[in-house]
């Protein structure tokens, strides 16, 4: 699969990816204590809305939509200031920061992190690593506070980045005993994505929840039918939240009338993952 960043921002994906990270961060910021973020792969924080992307399937629509719910409102708010592009995770997670938080951010491409320093320029909150965001896994944590958000989100251009995914969720969940971890994924088929879900399921990692948003069926190994994500020790009460909001953005979104979400537990509340 060969990410582009700048065509794909704003997309289907985005809108689980993005909407969630706003629910953690917005959950986090509930109590006082200070706060780390770190994205993985972080990309060049800012996209024009080109007009070849894929945003209008996405955000557009929301914007675009009458009524919202909670999830998509909220995000629909955070991209409001930036009407000619659309802002990536990095840029998200900044905004929401409070003056004792930071922003950790990995970009292994020396351009894009140029421009995602750039972006971020004369933030002392937020830190750019020129460096491969899984070797930053193991090298920039555990972070300098005890609270912390780790979302990994790699671009899935080699075969082997589901496995690497999963190794990541699991070695940062055994060195970081309260961290939230956030890992997304594409559903092009079901193969790749039951299996990820299967080796959380054997992890023995606690409080493990699987989300999918889905705009058309997985039933085709050649086309993207939506994403996932895993979520290690999520915030009580958003799985809740999700199994809520998830289908009014699927009727918003679904290509052709079809498409699905899915929220249950690979562990701590279910004894097994659901199968579709």
């Amino acid at each position: 699969m060969n990410y582009r960043h700048g065509f794909h921002a704003g997309n289907v994906a985005d809108v689980l990816k993005h909407g969630v990270l706003l629910a953690i961060l917005d959950y986090l910021a509930r109590k006082p204590g200070a706060v780390t973020v770190l994205d993985s792969h972080a990309g060049a924080g800012l996209y024009d809305r080109a007009a070849d992307g894929e945003w209008p399937a996405g955000i557009g629509r929301l914007e675009s939509a009458a009524a919202l719910p909670p999830l998509a409102a909220r995000l629909v708010a955070a991209v409001a200031p930036y009407p000619d592009s659309y802002p990536g995770s990095p840029i998200l997670a900044r905004d929401c920061l409070r003056p004792q938080d930071r922003l950790i951010a990995c970009e292994r491409d020396p351009g894009v992190a140029s421009r995602l320093r750039r972006a971020l320029a004369g933030d002392r909150r937020a830190a750019v690593h020129c460096r491969d965001g899984w070797g930053g896994l193991k090298a920039l944590l555990p972070p300098a506070t005890p609270r912390c958000l780790v979302l990994i989100d790699p671009p899935y251009e080699t075969a082997d980045d589901f496995t690497r995914l999963a190794t990541g969720l699991v070695q940062a969940g055994q060195r970081l005993s309260t961290a939230i971890l956030a890992g997304w994924y594409p559903v092009k088929g079901r193969a790749a994505a039951d299996g990820l879900a299967a080796a959380l399921y054997r992890s023995g990692l606690a409080r493990v929840l699987r989300v999918e948003l889905l705009v058309e069926p997985a039933d085709d190994p050649r086309r993207l039918a939506g994403s996932g994500l895993i979520l290690v020790r999520p915030p009580f009460g958003l799985a809740a939240a999700l199994a809520a909001d998830l289908p009014a953005i699927v009727d918003t979104l679904g290509r052709r009338g079809t498409g699905g979400a899915r929220v249950d537990w690979l562990s701590g509340e279910t004894a097994a993952p659901s199968e579709e």
